[in-house]
């Protein structure tokens, strides 16, 4: 739709910007059947078409729209969860309420922050004594991991 929008604003601003030609071209419209009759029934026939087939794609875009409201309606998307019923979330969770499942979440991190704590106790020694050294010739745009020691 924004398509249409787009070429028919430009037809408008080209009739402004040329008046005299559009009006030409309309006269020519209308009188080229009786003057030339082959170049103005193709002339009429052409514009005829445009108009058939701008008709068309508004109608089939018109019926696309109302066939995706019915769908979002028969969905129920709009009803409850605030619009997100059928689209993941936490609708996908079984019997699982929110608060057991960051009670999940928290005893996963907690683990995972145990099972990694006693592998890097050694090694945050020796990241400390290498950390600490500063390259004497670095440059501005060096990154330098700098950890102060107390």
């Amino acid at each position: 739709m924004g398509y249409l929008k787009i070429v028919f604003y430009a037809i408008l601003a080209f009739i402004e910007r040329n008046p005299k030609f559009c009006i030409i071209l309309a006269l020519l419209a209308i009188f080229a059947p009786v003057v030339f009759k082959f170049v103005g029934w193709i002339i009429l026939g052409i514009i005829a078409l445009a108009i058939v087939v701008m008709g068309t794609m508004a109608w089939r875009v018109r019926s696309m729209q109302r066939k995706m409201e019915r769908e979002f309606k028969a969905n129920g998307a709009g009803a409850s969860a605030g619009g997100f019923n059928g689209f993941g979330g936490f609708s996908n969770m079984g019997d699982m309420s929110l608060e057991d499942l960051v009670r999940r979440m928290q005893a996963e991190a907690d683990a995972r922050k145990s099972a990694s704590g006693g592998a890097s106790s050694s090694q945050n020694n020796k990241s400390n004594e290498n950390t600490s050294r500063v390259r004497s010739k670095s440059r501005d745009d060096d990154y330098v991991d700098f950890e102060e020691i107390k």
